[in-house]
């Protein structure tokens, strides 16, 4: 499972970290661009993360031993295709939420068909390396999360774009909410009161500016999967 976590890593860090309001608009403009761009973050994320797997043999579909690198390469197409396709900006008739998560799980599904498992037999664990399972945890918890609420806001209320200052307090708010369920012992019970209090204070005197929706599904989204990736480290799986 070593391989599927860090492609599972580079693929969020590629569309939820590294692309928004500018890539879409770099698509109008010069859509082969975009393309190449988007295909380039992908590759570099991938090869660096797996850099000792490239040459080892793949499953491809289960059916195809073939080079990792190659195994790479093939699901970059597919990710630029079905990015093409689905259009995460806004153009998939049946909503951005729908749009949000088919487009999420279709990707995840082929790599789930692409990648080695004998790891996992070597190993014995499902969530073999710490630091990528705290990774992952983390975009979930900041970016993706943040474009789920978005995609939510845009289905209800058709909103434009969130502006800067909303996609970066949103972030740091579910980012500490999200560390301090990592805390060792019970001390994180008192932290998360304390934090969710402060943003509440925060919230009342307009320091942060964010929709109620997105405070609380962001609050207590970030503590959840802050929760599961304490189970990680707290717990042998």
């Amino acid at each position: 499972m070593i391989v599927f976590w860090r492609l599972f890593l580079a693929f969020f860090l590629t569309d939820f970290v590294f692309f928004h309001k500018t890539i879409n608009r770099m698509e109008e403009q010069n859509r082969p661009r975009a393309i190449a761009l988007h295909a380039g973050v992908f590759l570099a994320w991938a090869f660096l993360l797996c850099y000792g797997y490239l040459t080892m043999p793949w499953p491809f579909l289960g059916f195809w031993h073939i080079p990792g690198w190659l195994c790479i390469l093939l699901f970059c197409v597919f990710l630029v295709f079905a990015d093409r396709f689905f259009q995460f900006g806004g153009k998939m008739r049946h909503g951005h939420v729908l749009t949000f998560f088919t487009k999420t799980i279709v990707n995840l599904l082929f790599l789930f068909l692409c990648v080695p498992f004998k790891v996992l037999y070597e190993t014995g664990n499902f969530f073999a390396e710490p630091w990528i399972i705290f990774c992952v945890g983390l975009v979930t918890a900041t970016r993706v999360l943040g474009w789920f609420i978005f995609s939510v806001e845009q289905d209800r209320y058709g909103r434009d774009y969130p502006t800067f200052d909303e996609r970066w307090l949103l972030t740091m708010m579910c980012a500490i909410f999200f560390l301090i369920m990592l805390l060792p012992g019970w001390r994180w019970v008192v932290l998360l009161l304390v934090w969710f209090a402060a943003c509440l204070y925060a919230r009342k005197i307009r320091l942060m500016d964010i929709s109620n929706m997105a405070f609380y599904v962001g609050a207590f989204g970030a503590a959840f999967i802050g929760f599961l990736v304490r189970l990680r480290f707290y717990l042998n799986w």
